[in-house]
């Protein structure tokens, strides 16, 4: 009689560091298209750009004191190619393939 031996705790470990990775990995791509597009004037927006992990989720975020103002209000002037939305635009940008990526790894992970 042949043996079944279940591994679901460690298929399901496998999974998840592979998708996390694969989450991180996408966050990176979206912050590094964010950096091109944040006000610039001192550069201080620019450089306060952070991903972050807890538990299930990656974070993305720039923290000053003015980052959501800078974000959120459409009327501010900024040098050319420099806009509000500099976070959201990218994200919407690269959503799906932030998805399909950590999908496509999850996948592999499990062979």
């Amino acid at each position: 009689m042949a043996e079944l031996k279940w591994n679901g705790p460690a298929v399901k470990k496998a999974a998840h560091q592979a998708g996390m990775k694969a989450l991180y990995k996408g966050a990176e791509a979206i912050l590094a298209e964010a950096i091109d597009e944040v006000p610039l004037e001192s550069g201080t927006l620019e450089r306060s750009g952070a991903i972050t992990e807890s538990g299930n989720s990656v974070y993305i975020s720039f923290n000053t004191p003015y980052a959501r103002k800078q974000h959120e209000d459409l009327t501010l002037r900024h040098v050319e190619g420099r806009k509000a939305k500099y976070l959201e635009d990218p994200f919407k940008r690269n959503v799906q393939k932030v998805i399909k990526l950590v999908d496509l790894s999850v996948k592999k992970e499990l062979g």
